[in-house]
């Protein structure tokens, strides 16, 4: 079968959100990029966020809604930035491609119009705007440095922060702690029935087949309390040495540049505090005794950006949890 051009493939893949409320134009100019994502999705934000920054215009489909990111025509159009690399069958409570492998199901996915190129892997794509779009964000002086960040950034088990719970203590929203018990069975359910559907497309069928794999294996890990107990203690490692880090005085993460670490350093510390694990910072509580005020005052410093917050707080859809409630007057 012949590939369709890219422009009919995007064309199918927005039937993904066909709500007129689900796509947003961001920006005067005509679009650079097309991007898929949710509003909540940290990945999505990263992204979203990176935009901002560099003040590019585009056009934003939230998939967050039945097919939506199961839309065998916006897997199709996924599949087309995986270029060679393996599907992630398993689950550590992180989602980076470098290290997990491709979830050819989950968001975001960008397309740059002007390259007629689909881009996948958050990290990736950030980087990608950051080449063509905003080249001050990543000066060539501070790549290594960048991408030392990017990596513990990527490193960090958010997934596993938000689909399970420390034994002991679960610090989630209570939405999220209502919402949460056997989501992974109820996605699996519905991906078996999917992936029978598009049988007669072997590639969108492989891509249903390693998402259900991967979802059976983040059932068993977040109802492993040794590896939830672990992730937690990653959580309070990671943030305790970004303080150690930030010890020498240093405007921003890399030196006095604001720079793309900075960014998604942004979006990295805003979900611990939004899923209820400021104490990482704050100190004086049973997970963690310590405070890290070097990392209190680089979250707030980095919250107040306004980039930042037109793209992540403020998002239209992005749910508020009360751990977050200073941010909004009502």
């Amino acid at each position: 079968m012949a590939m369709r051009p890219l422009s009919e493939m995007v064309e199918a893949a927005n039937a993904a959100a066909p709500a007129p409320e689900m796509n947003i134009a961001v920006g005067a100019a005509a679009p650079q990029y097309e991007l898929y994502h949710f509003a909540l999705s940290l990945c999505s934000q990263k992204v979203r966020a990176t935009l901002a920054e560099a003040g590019v215009s585009y056009v934003a489909h939230d998939v967050n809604a039945d097919p939506g990111n199961y839309h065998p025509d916006y897997i199709r159009l996924r599949l087309m930035g995986v270029e060679g690399r393996g599907f992630a069958t398993g689950y550590t409570g992180r989602s980076a491609v470098g290290t997990e492998g491709v979830d050819p199901l989950v968001v975001p996915t960008l397309v740059d119009l002007s390259q007629e190129r689909v881009v996948i892997d958050s990290r990736v794509i950030c980087n990608h705007i950051a080449q063509y779009s905003a080249p001050h964000l990543v000066p060539a002086a501070l790549e290594a440095a960048i991408s030392h960040e990017l990596d513990i950034i990527d490193g960090t088990p958010h997934v596993a922060m938000l689909y399970g719970a420390h034994p002991e203590h679960d610090f989630r929203p209570e939405r999220i702690r209502k919402i949460m018990p056997g989501m992974h069975d109820r996605r699996i359910e519905k991906l078996t029935r999917l992936m029978s559907e598009t049988a007669d497309d072997a590639a969108v069928a492989a891509a249903f087949a390693a998402k259900i794999e991967k979802e059976n294996a983040g059932r068993g890990f977040v109802h492993t309390p040794e590896a939830m107990r672990a992730a937690v203690g990653e959580m309070v490692d990671i943030v305790a040495a970004l303080d150690a880090r930030l010890g020498d005085g240093r405007g921003w993460i890399c030196g006095d540049q604001f720079t793309l670490a900075d960014v998604l350093w942004a979006v990295s510390l805003f979900r611990m505090k939004w899923i209820g694990m400021a104490w990482l910072w704050a100190g004086d509580h049973p997970l963690n005794a310590t405070a890290h005020p070097r990392v209190a005052a680089y979250a707030a410093q980095l919250f107040e950006r306004p980039a930042f917050g037109e793209s992540v707080i403020y998002w239209p859809g992005v749910p508020r949890s009360e751990f977050v409630a200073e941010y909004y007057d009502d």
